[in-house]
């Protein structure tokens, strides 16, 4: 999951040098994160139908491939064809992280364990970007950015030589699943929860490309405080998908948990614009908005390998995903657009908006799921693959 992140934070803790080295603006840097998100959008459906078919550990090694060639690519690079290359790159390797990692969880660990594991694996994504964080721009600063982005790619290598070494142990056993895959990658309830992933894409997208720059533009911190704020974000998000995928695991309804989730988010958006007045707060939101805005995403994982037969995982997978990725590709540009029109309160005015919007579509996928559920339990019984 790591991998996956790798270029996205490593665009984001480094934004302040590439403004300042490649006089790239705010909306350049949103144009290149939504491009990256547009690249793992429209790629995400092909993989997720591989990963149902191919070897996991196939689908991840290839991911985290291209991973390691996108931190080549951004270190190398002087302008925007480097630039280019990168956020194909790295969109494709975002793109491979969630179906290839649900595959291994879906084939090798029995229901009731899935929760927990995949909230542990979640949290790869955002421990990739605590790392970065706090890693980058200090070395940033002591040896250039180029030196930075490239020591960005030790996690994919990293990745690749642990799932290789760990490729030899033996799947587990289980038992058949029931329902035929048509009936649950069409179902109502998922295609609300992806409206919710895509609410949320928009969120996390805009918090992922710009705490940095708004800490750093607006609020008078160094690069390498700004990192630290970007590292909160992610310190938080990597307990709370953990926290969340547990409560899940424990019988807490998925639908409660979402509507919390964005409503928390909805009240990060406020701190940030109250930190122009009180820039302490920036901390405060960057720690809500990673417990909620980003970790909600364990959740929907889990949500999915609770209902879906293991077979249809990596495609029901796919078309969540599918929905967060145009959101993470909307964010950023719409985001970046609105502060070169206006300023840094619109934009977060508008998160704020998004993410209550967002508490209504978790509603809705609760009633859909409730009926889903009532219906299946009348039909035969619960699927064997529910925790």
């Amino acid at each position: 999951m790591a991998t996956g992140a790798t270029a996205t934070y490593s665009f984001s803790t480094l934004s302040p040098f590439l403004t300042e080295s490649l006089g790239i603006s705010t909306s350049g840097i949103g144009l290149i994160l939504s491009g990256l998100y547009v690249v793992a959008a429209t790629s995400s459906g092909a993989i997720g139908r591989l990963a149902d078919r191919w070897d996991p550990v196939r689908v991840i090694v290839v991911g985290a491939l291209c991973s390691l060639l996108a931190s080549i690519a951004l270190a190398s690079t002087f302008g925007w064809p480097g630039l280019v290359v990168t956020l194909l790159l790295g969109g494709l390797a975002m793109a491979a992280s969630n179906p290839g990692s649900n595959g291994m969880i879906a084939h090798r660990i029995p229901p009731g364990s899935r929760a927990f594991a995949t909230g542990i694996k979640q949290s790869g994504a955002t421990g990739a970007g605590l790392v970065l964080a706090f890693a980058l721009p200090p070395l940033a600063v002591l040896a250039g950015w180029h030196i930075a982005a490239l020591a960005a790619g030790a996690i994919p290598i990293l990745a690749i030589v642990t799932v290789i070494a760990l490729r030899a142990a033996p799947p587990k056993e289980l038992s058949p699943d029931r329902h035929p895959e048509s009936e649950v990658v069409n179902s109502r309830w998922l295609g609300w929860l992806a409206a919710y992933a895509l609410l949320l894409g928009v969120a996390t997208g805009v918090c992922n490309g710009f705490y940095v720059l708004y800490s750093t533009e607006r609020l008078g911190f160094s690069a390498i405080t700004g990192g630290a704020v970007f590292g909160v974000f992610a310190l938080a998000s990597v307990m709370a998908r953990v926290v969340w995928a547990r409560l899940s695991e424990r019988g807490v309804r998925p639908a409660v948990l979402l509507q919390l989730i964005a409503g928390l988010g909805a009240c990060s958006a406020v701190m940030c614009v109250l930190a122009l007045i009180y820039p302490w707060m920036i901390w405060a939101s960057a720690a809500v908005g990673g417990a909620t805005i980003v970790g909600w995403n364990a959740l929907g994982m889990v949500t999915i390998m609770q209902n879906v037969p293991r077979r249809s995982v990596g495609v029901s997978a796919a078309r969540m995903l599918r929905g967060f990725f145009i959101g993470l590709a909307v964010g950023p540009f719409l985001f970046g657009s609105i502060v070169q029109a206006t300023t840094y309160s619109v934009g977060w005015v508008l998160q704020g908006v998004v993410l209550v919007l967002a508490v209504v579509a978790a509603m809705i996928f609760g009633r859909s799921l409730s009926s889903a559920t009532r219906s299946s339990d009348d039909s035969g019984g619960p699927d064997d693959n529910v925790d």
